[in-house]
């Protein structure tokens, strides 16, 4: 994914919706990468229901201002201009063979899992409501901010959460035994991927978690 940049050509469209340019094969390609839009495009890739066909082609809706001039400009080379952009917007790796795979890490936070955590951390320590910056900021930017949080002064809730499920537990010995077992509980409360949808999720979500820490530490 590629990292937040104060140099980066943007503009917002007629709807508040932030666009912004990426390059591909030497061409100037314009982009939705708004944090909202990035969220719906790693749905569609955890929709296992959904074939691959229609996934393309709500991807090419969601992603291009102007698909017609864009399917134009990539010809018969749309699928690897649409592999590229999801991968330096969103840093999601929906290659045939996975070529980003090596980058992959553990999930650290989950979007809809931490939903509440994110909307509330931003709005404490930044003033931030997430239902005008998640259309106004890229995906990187907002995954960027994630990572301040991280190392803000003030805790949050989205901060306590990443903290118990990164932190090494405490070493038990005869007289911590009651912290042990605080420590754990609250570890398993912030557990992620609980559910059976979860676990199922694309394996492509792997790399995009991956991106997403990446991110955030660049942004920090």
């Amino acid at each position: 994914m590629r990292r937040p940049s104060l140099t980066r050509q943007t503009k917002h469209d007629s709807d508040g919706r932030l666009v912004s340019t990426y390059a591909w094969r030497g061409q100037q390609v314009e982009v939705f990468d708004f944090a909202r839009n990035a969220i719906l495009v790693i749905e569609l890739f955890k929709d296992e229901e959904l074939e691959p066909y229609y996934k393309a082609q709500l991807l090419v809706r969601m992603l291009l201002p102007d698909p017609e001039a864009t399917i134009a400009l990539a010809g018969d080379d749309l699928g690897d201009l649409l592999c590229t952009i999801v991968w330096d917007a969103f840093g999601l790796d929906i290659t045939a063979d996975h070529e980003h795979a090596a980058e992959s890490e553990a999930a650290i936070f989950d979007w809809e899992e931490d939903a509440g955590r994110i909307r509330a951390s931003l709005l404490q320590c930044y003033g931030l409501d997430w239902d005008d910056v998640s259309r106004s900021l890229s995906y990187s930017d907002i995954c960027a901010l994630l990572g301040t949080l991280l190392e803000a002064d003030t805790e949050t809730p989205f901060q306590q959460a990443v903290a118990y499920r990164t932190t090494k537990p405490p070493k038990r010995n005869k007289h911590n035994g009651d912290m042990c077992d605080a420590f754990e509980a609250r570890r398993k409360h912030f557990e992620l991927g609980a559910s059976d949808t979860a676990k199922n999720a694309n394996n492509t979500t792997a790399d995009m978690f991956a991106a997403m820490k990446r991110a955030a530490q660049r942004g920090a």
